[in-house]
Order: structure tokens, then C-alpha cells, then sequence
């Protein structure tokens, strides 16, 4: 019975027991993107692309699913369960040089350009790491991309890696993290194996460094990154590095290093905005295959302002109360779930009422008149001012500062435009702003 005709057969059986005790959506949710593999003897693999999905079958369903193929297949079989990439990581494992078997990078085929949430913040970026990707060596080179930590420059490596491979297999390309690039480095020098080393990196056709920092304050690394650096370039190989920060503020950076990384393109990545993070919630959320209201969707956006890590983190814990708990998401709950990743960060709360604070100061309008009825041209000002602020300091949705204002969104909307329009021509303003949100965030 291994023909995988029969098998398939069998599985919608399998599929079909489950309906006696859970509902055809939940059956869809856990199983609909479940897949036969392979029958070696008493063991049927399968696999599934959600590592939360391949967490909570093994933990809760795995047993039924043994059981069940070995009633129906007339003999008994352990069910294995296997995350979908494998393969494709199993791929790149036989790919690899023998000769020198750690030139090929370890590729993470879960990081593509199709799914990377392009908004404000990244656009630039992404549209370079595109470019380069489809014509390395070209105009850009080197692309040196920074930003802070967790807001998608490695997943832009990792799709330009992925990208190149599709197109061109036979391309060589090396992706390393400065840390590791290091460690190689000093290993090298105390095996004397320093030729390996060079040959290993300069006779690449395309090198990724992330976090290249790492690399700064030690002399001779960077003498030996700085002669790397210049054979690739000579022989026409892209360099794309990235970093927490632009060259110009590597303090123990040398200087010709610094001049080489900005001789291609510069590429900042900033923390996502409120619509960014929005759209990434609920992509995050459709992997993890749970739905999240409106409401939820907000106060999740507005809180987690970090980075897309912190976003993930608190995703992955929402779906395990979903599922293992089989607690609905509301706003409480959601709450709990991210108590821990808030940590250190100011409180929503706490930006608003400094915002308020800081409004009495400037222009001695209380909290009361500015979200009263009263709109002398005084407190009509100061509360434009404290509307614009809120917005782009708390970084709330236009129907939450509405209602802390008892306005709808299209009065907030009118008052942010209000202010973007006279900053247009009013230095003054200008300079009060920025007073205001050093006050506010300081």
C-alpha cells in the first residue's frame, strides 16, 4: 500500500474522523495544508509549512493520526511529522561544495521578497535589494543597508540569496554574520590557515556580510576585509553588507573602510510604522492561521513599536492561547500576552498624558479645554499641535486619538493636515515641535 494514490485516499478517511469531533474549519485550520511524504515501512511521514501548526500536532493530534492510518491501512504505522522546509534546506545541504564544503551558505527559504511587507520605512531598501538581486554587480556596489535590530535587513539578504539562486544556480555566493565572519577570521589565524581563509572569501561571485559592524576596532580584520573587499570589487563581485548604523558613525571604523562602504549605495531601514506594523500583524496572524478583530489588530500595533521580532514574539503567543487554550483574542487577553514584551518601553498611556503635559506648558491650554467643545483660536491651535504630536510620537490610530479627543477620525485627520501645512512655511513652528517631542519622549 504504498502507492500515493491509495495513501491520499486514506487521508481524506483520516481527515474525515476528525469531523466527528471538531468542526470542517478547525479540521481545514490543523489539516487542510498537511502533506504525505513518504511510507518507509512502519513510518508515514508528512509535513506542514507553520512551525505553530507542526508544535501543536505533535503535542495534541500526532497519537489520533498513527492510529487512525494504522486502522485503515491494516497495519500499524508511527506518523512523523516534518516541517516543509526541510526538504528544501535538504537541497541546499547536497548543493554544497565537498571540496569545501563551507562556502555555500545555509539558505533560509522562508525569507523571500514576495512575502516582505513593503511600506514607508523600507520601500528604499527594498527596492534596492530587488535591483541588486536581479543585476548583481551593476550600479550598486557595494549596498550597504542599516537600521536597528529586527526591522528586516536580514530577511532582505536572505531574499536576495534566494532571488540570485533561483535565477542563476551556479552563482557562488557566501552569506555570513560579522560575528562569525570574526570568529573564521582569528581561527584562521591561530590554525595558519590564512589562504583557506582569503580564497574562501575572494573567490566568491557574491558576498553578503550582516552585521559588518563587528568588524570595527579590530586592526586586523579590518586589513584583511579591506583586501577582500578590494579583489571583489576589482573583479566586478557584489558586496552587500549590513549594519546597525552608517559608516560615517562606525567611531573605530578605519576611514578607507569607510569611504569603500559608501562608494556604492546607502540604505536605511527604519522601525515600522503604525500601517506597517498593522499589515505585518495581520500577515503574522494569517500564518499562524488565527483571525484578530479590529480592535485587537489596533491596540497590537500601537503598542508593539520596537521592532518585528517583538511583533512575531507576541503573534506566536496569541496563537498558542487560541489553540491551546482555545481562548478567543480579545483586547485583555492580548494585553497579557504582551505584558512582557513591553518591558522598558514607555507606556501609551504615559506618551499621552506627557503630550497633554507638555501642551499646558507651551501654551497653558488644559487637558480639559483641548478636548472640550470651546475653539477659540488659542486652544484650536494647541490642540492641532497636541493631535499632530500624538500621532506621530504615540503612533495611535486616527479613531483612537478621536476618541481620546471625543472627535471622529476625520476631525483628527483635518488637524494633522492643519499642522502639516503651516510647517510648510512657519520656521517657528517647526522649532516648537521639535522642543515639544524632545519634552515628550526625553
Amino acid at each position: 500500500m504504498s502507492n500515493f494514490d491509495d495513501l491520499s485516499g486514506i487521508w481524506d478517511i483520516v481527515k474525515a474522523h476528525f469531523l466527528t469531533s471538531m468542526t470542517e474549519d478547525a479540521v481545514n485550520l490543523w489539516f487542510g495544508d498537511l502533506k504525505l511524504t513518504g511510507l518507509d515501512g512502519d513510518t508515514l511521514t508528512m509535513s506542514t509549512p507553520s512551525e505553530l501548526k507542526f508544535s501543536i500536532i505533535n503535542k495534541k493530534y500526532i497519537d489520533t493520526l498513527s492510529d487512525q492510518f494504522s486502522k485503515n491501512l491494516g497495519f500499524d504505522v508511527t506518523v512523523k511529522l516534518e516541517l516543509e522546509d526541510k526538504a528544501a534546506k535538504a537541497m541546499a545541504e547536497e548543493k554544497k561544495d565537498p571540496e569545501n564544503p563551507s562556502t555555500m551558505p545555509t539558505y533560509n527559504f522562508e525569507y523571500t521578497f514576495d512575502n516582505f511587507i513593503v511600506g514607508a520605512s523600507n520601500k528604499f531598501a527594498h527596492a534596492a535589494c530587488t535591483a541588486v538581486a536581479e543585476h548583481p554587480a551593476t550600479s550598486y556596489n557595494p549596498l550597504f543597508i542599516y537600521g536597528p535590530s529586527g526591522i528586516g535587513k536580514t530577511h532582505l539578504l536572505y531574499a536576495i540569496t534566494n532571488k540570485v539562486k533561483h535565477d542563476k544556480p551556479d552563482v557562488k555566493i557566501i552569506y555570513v554574520k560579522g560575528e562569525d565572519f570574526t570568529n573564521q577570521f582569528i581561527e584562521a589565524l591561530s590554525q595558519g590557515k590564512n589562504v583557506e581563509f582569503r580564497s574562501k572569501y575572494r573567490s566568491c561571485d557574491m558576498l553578503l556580510i550582516d552585521d559588518i559592524q563587528f568588524i570595527a576596532g579590530k586592526v586586523s580584520m579590518q586589513e584583511e576585509f579591506f583586501n577582500t573587499f578590494n579583489t571583489l570589487y576589482e573583479e566586478h563581485k557584489q558586496i552587500i553588507l549590513t549594519s546597525d548604523r552608517p559608516p560615517r558613525e562606525m567611531k573605530t571604523l578605519e576611514d578607507r573602510l569607510k569611504t569603500r562602504f559608501e562608494w556604492g549605495l546607502l540604505a536605511d531601514v527604519q522601525p515600522p510604522d503604525l500601517e506597517l506594523r498593522i499589515a505585518i500583524i495581520k500577515k503574522k496572524a494569517e500564518q499562524v492561521g488565527i483571525q484578530l478583530s479590529d480592535d485587537v489588530l489596533s491596540f497590537l500595533a500601537e503598542n508593539l513599536r520596537s521592532n518585528i521580532r517583538q511583533i512575531e514574539g507576541a503573534i506566536k503567543k496569541l496563537g498558542a492561547v487560541y489553540y491551546l487554550e482555545g481562548k478567543q483574542i480579545t483586547i485583555d487577553n492580548a494585553k497579557e500576552c504582551i505584558a512582557d514584551l513591553l518591558d522598558g518601553q514607555i507606556p501609551i498611556e504615559s506618551l499621552i498624558n506627557r503630550t497633554f503635559s507638555a501642551i499646558y506648558n507651551k501654551y497653558g491650554i488644559t487637558k480639559d479645554e483641548l478636548i472640550g467643545l470651546k475653539r477659540t483660536k488659542e486652544i484650536a491651535n494647541a490642540r492641532h499641535v497636541c493631535i499632530y504630536l500624538i500621532r506621530n510620537i504615540v503612533e495611535i490610530s486616527l479613531p483612537s486619538i478621536g476618541k481620546i479627543f471625543n472627535r471622529d477620525h476625520s476631525t483628527v485627520m483635518s488637524s494633522i493636515e492643519n499642522v502639516e501645512k503651516r510647517l510648510k512655511s512657519e520656521a517657528g513652528l517647526r522649532r516648537d515641535l521639535e522642543e515639544l517631542q524632545k519634552e515628550i519622549q526625553n
